[in-house]
């Protein structure tokens, strides 16, 4: 469809010529025929070198094959014509948001609204640009300005929607975007949102039917395959998400995040047929990439397959040889095998690759203990440490070393009767006794349990873990542990010592926050190895349901240990203190202290919720749901 100004061009030549090229030029571009169509603009501008219809057609046609300089030329020729046509101005910011400038587009855009302020399609761009620019509220108001000129224009109702889910407005968020789907049920955008909309407000299956919509109306969206696999794994759908994980990772097949959800899940769901798979589909289609070997040797590490973990980091650092985190990662499994000398090697490349993480002084510190060189590990975690004092892997290495040293700052960083604590929870309202609400509590947790088998990542063996962040799922029975819990911990708080130059004691803050939390179910059989938490402050364990195998005071079974590293050194390295479990208690104790669970052999679970504290008041929105 011709502009007004542009239907200029045909009414103001006298002769069919002119007329003829430009009808055809606009036919090619329909056709697809773009070179044709070009080739033919240029003819006619050349006779008409300031005629405006024509710079204007020219112009967008150069934006779309991704010309935006010359675009951007011919646009302020034309508008040097014609400077109150409040279309060139909007196509102007057009080519100006393309190329990344965003406060120059959204003068245009501006420049376009003001020249014609019922102009919907330049305040629904305006929207969109303030949105590039994180001006969310002046977005919202321009594309309800759009929705109110147009009520059926569906795109700017879609990014109403969009920005209150952003709000965190969910309920009014899902309004707008159902709106739009009424206007056109085959929107894309409307679909895909509503979707992500839908899982946050913890409804995965009708967020799946959502996303399942939109992928089949483009197949070619890795997002929208993503986001339909992540909330079908959530709806307990595990082999259609693995289908999906699979179609996402054709379309990606050298993306390194989808090969680790998509095998991560194939392990916890017990999918074996589909394990590891992926990455030999990959490598026969785009050939040997790095960072796929990167994700093959740490997930095969974390299964102790160390064979085929060291073939492929070999091949690795022979293709990378500076690569710090293969260095790193190469020298934790030579040390883990034994191979001491080797892995001091590795490391050694890893930090003069890169000296500035953390965690590889950390692991090189590891191996070192391993090795039997305990005061030369002290160097490497006081290096982690100069890099992150807070550092609770390295403070956790510290310890060991420490100890295998017999130096007396052991018992100041590891005073276990000052900082392990146990506490009974405060009943919530509505609940009788705390075994009420814990047997409520558990029913709830378990059926959160969806998984198999534990996360591959994780401390976990013989059991299973929750996903995400516990603490912020929608459930009002959550809300009352999470308040009676911060009770408990605002008491632990308080009642620490001052002490500033101890790494627990001088970050003590009246305030806190959640980071990650979690639930773990133990089978039969199960524990967790030996860890601390390196993303926290203070740690815990709230004890929700029990089997009677723990009460056994010699025998430990299920009991939660304090003081053995999970490097196996013998001598020192043992549990120096055992917290029998108790139904309604919470444990309490600082994130670098080694800690694990003995086995237990039950036909009943051993139920339990964990999460880390830190100082200060920290927002989760960007936290992942692995603790460690």
């Amino acid at each position: 469809m011709l502009h007004p100004f542009e239907v200029a061009l045909v009414q103001d030549n006298a002769t069919a010529d002119p007329t003829q090229k430009f009808q055809r030029a606009q036919a090619l571009e329909q056709e697809g025929r773009i070179s044709e169509a070009e080739t033919l603009y240029r003819q006619l501008l050349a006779a008409y070198p300031g005629q405006p219809a024509l710079l204007h057609r020219l112009a967008l046609l150069l934006k779309g094959r991704g010309a935006l300089t010359e675009a951007e030329a011919l646009l302020r020729r034309a508008i040097a014509a014609l400077p109150r046509e409040a279309v060139l101005h909007n196509n102007l910011a057009n080519v100006l948001r393309a190329g990344g400038r965003y406060n120059d587009a959204l003068n245009a855009y501006r420049k376009a609204v003001e020249l014609n302020p019922a102009y919907t399609e330049a305040l629904y761009n305006l929207g969109i640009c303030l949105e590039d620019l994180i001006e969310f509220d002046e977005a919202l108001a321009m594309h309800r300005r759009a929705v109110a000129l147009n009520p059926d224009y569906v795109q700017p109702r879609t990014r109403i929607g969009v920005i209150l889910r952003h709000q965190g407005q969910l309920e009014e968020a899902l309004k707008e975007l159902d709106a739009a789907l009424t206007l056109n049920a085959q929107s894309f955008e409307a679909l895909y949102y509503r979707g992500l909309t839908l899982a946050e407000l913890e409804r995965p299956e009708a967020a799946a039917a959502d996303l399942a919509q939109a992928a089949a109306l483009r197949p070619a969206s890795f997002e929208a395959l993503r986001a339909l696999a992540n909330n079908l794994r959530n709806a307990g759908q595990m082999d259609q998400a693995l289908d999906a994980y699979w179609r996402a990772m054709e379309l990606q097949p050298v993306n390194p995040a989808i090969h680790e959800e998509l095998n991560r899940l194939a392990w916890m769901a017990d999918r074996p047929e589909r394990f590891l798979t992926s990455f030999a589909y990959a490598r026969d289609r785009s050939g040997e990439d790095p960072n796929l070997l990167f994700v093959e040797a740490q997930i095969r590490m974390q299964r102790n397959d160390a064979q085929n973990a060291e073939t492929l980091l070999q091949r690795l650092v022979a293709i990378a040889p500076q690569r710090a985190d293969a260095n790193a990662l190469y020298g934790r499994l030579l040390s883990r095998r034994g191979r001491h000398e080797e892995s001091f090697a590795a490391f050694d490349a890893a930090v003069a690759a890169d000296s500035t993480v953390g965690a590889y002084r950390n692991e090189y510190g590891y191996a070192l203990l391993k090795g039997k060189q305990a005061r030369a590990s002290l160097e490497q975690f006081e290096a982690a440490r100069r890099i992150n004092p807070f550092d609770q892997l390295a403070l956790g290495g510290m310890c060991v070393a420490y100890r295998e040293l017999g130096d007396s700052r052991y018992q100041d960083l590891v005073d276990i009767p000052s900082f392990v604590r146990a506490y009974q929870l405060r009943v919530p309202a509505g609940y009788a006794d705390a075994a009420a609400f814990n047997a409520a509590l558990a029913e709830e947790l378990q059926a959160l349990h969806t998984m198999t088998a534990e996360p591959l990542e994780q401390t976990l063996r013989g059991g299973t873990q929750t996903p995400g962040l516990l603490f912020t799922r929608k459930s009002k029975l959550i809300e009352q542990l999470r308040e009676s819990i911060a009770e408990a911990v605002g008491l632990y708080v308080r009642e620490l010592p001052a002490g500033m130059e101890h790494p627990l004691l001088s970050r003590k803050l009246d305030d806190f926050s959640f980071t990650h939390s979690w639930s773990c179910k133990l089978r039969s059989s199960g524990f967790h190895t030996n860890h601390v938490h390196s993303m926290g402050w203070i740690s815990s364990a709230y004890y929700v349901s029990l089997p009677d195998a723990m009460d056994d005071p010699a025998q430990h079974r299920g009991w939660l240990k304090f003081g053995e590293s999970h490097l196996e050194l013998g001598g020192r390295d043992r549990p120096e203190h055992f917290v029998q479990p108790v139904v309604g208690q919470l444990v309490l104790f600082p994130s670098y202290f080694w800690h694990g669970t003995v086995p237990f052999e039950s036909a009943r679970d051993r139920l339990t919720v964990a999460f880390d504290v830190v100082p200060g008041v920290v927002q989760t929105d960007a936290l992942t749901g692995g603790p460690y």
